[in-house]
């Protein structure tokens, strides 16, 4: 190590023993990288499904769940196995996409242009990620297309233990990698290029690369050094390639967290530089070849791989590029809550490092020991930009033109709006927009300093502000725009919004009759209005209300399951994030449906009720039909019901050929001009089983208790009810989700059961006990404490 790498070293260790001493207030970050890895190989975080839309909607809802919880870029995992999730005329469909490798998603879709235009969406940069040697994870037994690397090019491929990998000491290999990148960064608008620690592979190569160097040793006498060397070409290869299509797009590494057992003095462990990875990321650095590395610093404070030491280490090194440790979201579980919360203070205090990534998201979402409701709620509770590179693009964007809250044309609401930036001398019109909000004009750029102020990073040209209420009255917006260096605009104009009026009912009229069983109630557009509040009373001072509904964007909403023959109240109220208008005046309209059936005959919970019998119920004045469901469960759900008939006339219903010992549920409801009633009450009965039945166990619901003792040692009793005959399940796991005791698996018959759970031989900690029957399932936990 350099003098000047030493200092900086030795300085980073003083911040370090200032941390471990004193309590600091959370800085605010306004420009700090906020990254997720989303891995698909063996679908760990996505897709969970083959279904396209499935896939679509999962994605989504990751991304949102991610954004909210401070997340500003994600790693996206598109070639994990030499394959591709995206369209490739050089290699095939992913199996983890589609369960067949090659095999194009039906209905068709590109995942990988879905997620950058939705991750853009919503203010986030979108990292595509490559594994660049790996063939095949060693548990993939399913057959490879035709165009995989390794059906073209067999002579390409070592096979090392349980890894199988593109040999890295061929050249060919090399360009073809390259050429795989370059295709994606020429034809998706990614914003970085990302890899990981599968270099050379982990079972440890030997000498299955011996004829490789033999053939094209390029002067070298040493193997390793040469090896090496493979990698550093390949990673230089690809920073120029990049920089040659696109040079705003990032290039970013994530080595394995020990370049060397013993550096710095104290760590032990793997060399990522030498057997088995043969990774020199400190080469990279000096080189310039990548814009930021992500050592994946996965362990605590502490230890032969201290976080506390590693970090200044890799952070003494970087050569001004940017450090990303990556963080082990999925060791949380494992360790102190506070672990990775002083991870991230320890990186917010040392130079250089600007930002972190965890593995992985699905991890995240898990909560372990509070993580994601701490990065929500405390560190990442403020938005953050993103940093920019000084060897980038530095020419600024100009601010958003024509800001404005207006209501938005065909709509019932308003949105914060704004157009195209003009182009900056690069051409360059502003790829995010930064939303800011005060409670006065924002005319000095110092107004955009505070992180506090960020209500929203976008993508888009408009977005529908939250209302805070601290800032009820007034409230002012102003809009800068981020180029893909994220150089940020100038403040442009300041926007001021006043709370919305009051709505104005439109229809139906006051004290209207005969409203039908899917009404649909409608008001004026309230002037600065973002959404409404609706609610509807069964009395004037609305003190029983019996629908609510917030946060409509329209200027209606259709209300069904009201009750029939039925007055009603009902009231309107507007928001904006200024604040909340008051309610408009009431109306009130009567239902002109049934009322609900009462069922009459058999009674409700009957038993030995015979295989054919009649159903009965009370005639509804005013109802020209009845329709009647009959399921085979304890709830009348879609897939349970045996009998859906309508368009009956008369008040009974003759029902045969149903099962014996079986538990059936069912209501009535009643038609007229204006539509159908609610559902009667449910009743129940169950049919015969032929042999003597005792009434006080005849009707269960599927239920499982609470142990008895609890906490216990070494055994104790578990509870549970069946509604009826059926095959049941009942398993212990750890809190690890290890299976440790199979408790019940079989058929067994209705009521309730009492099994013993003998934990001999086993630590003290929670357990969960788990009871399925068909496509039931309830879950508890219980304490073993010796």
């Amino acid at each position: 190590m350099c003098r000047r790498q030493m200092k900086k070293f030795l300085l980073s260790l003083i911040s370090l023993l200032f941390l471990t001493t004193a309590v600091f207030p959370q800085e605010v970050i306004k420009r700090e990288f906020r990254g997720s890895w989303i891995a698909t190989v063996s679908r760990i975080d996505w897709p969970s499904s083959t279904n396209p839309t499935l896939q679509k909607e999962q994605l989504v809802d990751m991304l949102d769940e991610l954004k909210e919880s401070g997340i500003n870029v994600v790693v996206f995992q598109v070639r994990p196995e030499s394959d591709a999730l995206y369209y490739s005329e050089i290699e095939p469909w992913s199996y983890w996409l589609t369960g067949s490798q090659g095999g194009a998603p039906s209905p068709y879709y590109d995942p990988l242009e879905f997620a950058v235009q939705e991750v853009h969406k919503r203010g986030m940069e979108l990292h595509a990620w490559f594994n660049p040697y790996r063939v095949k994870v060693s548990s993939s037994t399913y057959p490879f297309a035709p165009n995989h690397v390794s059906n073209k090019h067999p002579e390409w491929v070592l096979s090392i233990g349980s890894d199988t990998v593109l040999d890295p000491g061929i050249a060919d290999v090399r360009d073809y990698i390259i050429t795989i990148i370059s295709d994606v960064v020429t034809r998706y608008d990614i914003d970085g290029v990302h890899m990981d620690d599968y270099f050379y592979p982990w079972a440890g190569i030997t000498n299955e690369d011996a004829q490789t160097f033999a053939n094209d040793p390029r002067g070298f006498n040493n193997i390793a050094d040469w090896r090496r060397d493979n990698v550093n070409l390949l990673i230089e290869g690809i920073h120029s390639a990049i920089n040659s299509i696109k040079p705003h797009v990032k290039f970013g590494m994530s080595p394995f967290g020990i370049w060397k057992s013993g550096t710095p003095p104290g760590i032990s462990g793997t060399s990522a530089y030498s057997h088995p990875l043969y990774c020199d990321a400190v080469a990279w650095m000096n080189g310039e070849y990548i814009d930021y590395l992500a050592p994946q610093l996965y362990w605590p404070f502490g230890g032969a791989q201290d976080y506390g030491l590693l970090l200044p280490w890799w952070a003494s090194v970087m050569n001004g590029r940017h450090l990303y440790p990556g963080q082990a979201a999925y060791r949380v579980s494992n360790w102190s809550a506070a672990e990775i919360p002083n991870q991230i203070k320890l990186n917010r205090q040392t130079d250089g490092v600007k930002g972190s990534i965890f593995f992985s998201t699905r991890s995240i979402f898990s909560n372990p020991k509070g993580l994601q409701d701490s990065l929500k709620e405390n560190y990442f509770k403020y938005k953050a930009l993103l940093p920019s590179f000084d060897w980038k693009d530095q020419i600024f964007p100009n601010p958003p033109e024509n800001l404005r809250f207006e209501r938005v044309p065909g709509t019932g609401y308003a949105d914060l709006m704004w157009d195209e930036p003009l182009e900056a001398s690069d051409g360059d019109k502003g790829s995010w927009f930064v939303v800011y909000k005060g409670d006065a004009p924002f005319i000095d750029e110092i107004d955009k300093d505070d992180p506090k102020k960020i209500a929203d990073i976008t993508g888009e040209m408009s977005i529908t502000p939250k209302q805070d209420e601290s800032l009820n009255g007034s409230v002012y917006f102003s809009v800068t725009s981020l180029d893909r260096n994220h150089n940020e605009s100038f403040l442009g104009t300041s926007v001021q919004v006043t709370p919305p009026q009051v709505p104005q009912l439109a229809f139906p009229a006051d004290n209207a009759e005969n409203q039908p069983d899917n009404a649909n109630l409608e008001w004026n557009y309230a002037v600065h209005s973002s959404s409404y509040d609706l609610q509807i009373s069964s009395d004037q001072d609305f003190e029983n209300v019996v629908v609510s509904k917030s946060n409509l964007r329209d200027t209606s909403s259709a209300i069904t399951e009201l009750a029939g023959q039925q007055t009603y109240y009902w009231r309107v109220k507007a928001h904006n994030p200024a604040g909340s208008s008051d309610f408009s005046e009431s109306r009130s309209f009567k239902t002109g449906f049934p009322v609900a059936p009462l069922l009459a005959f058999p009674s409700d919970e009957t038993v030995n009720a015979p295989t054919s019998l009649e159903l009965g119920w009370h005639k509804v004045e005013g109802a020209v039909s009845y329709r009647i469901q009959l399921a085979r469960s304890l709830s009348i759900l879609p897939e349970t019901i045996v009998v859906d008939s309508s368009g009956l006339t008369d008040t009974t219903f003759y029902a045969e050929g149903l099962q014996i010992n079986t538990i059936y549920s069912w209501h009535v409801s009643a038609y007229n001009e204006y539509g159908k009633s609610l559902w009667s009450t449910d009743y129940k009965f169950l049919t015969d089983d032929q042999v003597d039945v005792d009434d006080e166990f005849s009707i269960y619901s599927f239920k499982l208790e609470q142990n008895y003792p609890n906490p216990f040692n070494p055994a104790t009793t578990i509870k549970f009810y069946i509604p009826q005959t059926q095959n049941v399940s009942l398993k212990v796991y750890d809190v690890l989700g290890r299976e440790v005791r199979t408790l019940v698996n079989g058929t067994m018959s209705i009521g309730e059961h009492n099994v013993e759970f003998n934990a001999e031989g086993l630590p003290s900690g929670i357990y969960i006990y788990i009871l399925r029957a068909d496509s039931k399932v309830l879950t508890n936990k219980m304490m073993l404490l010796k």
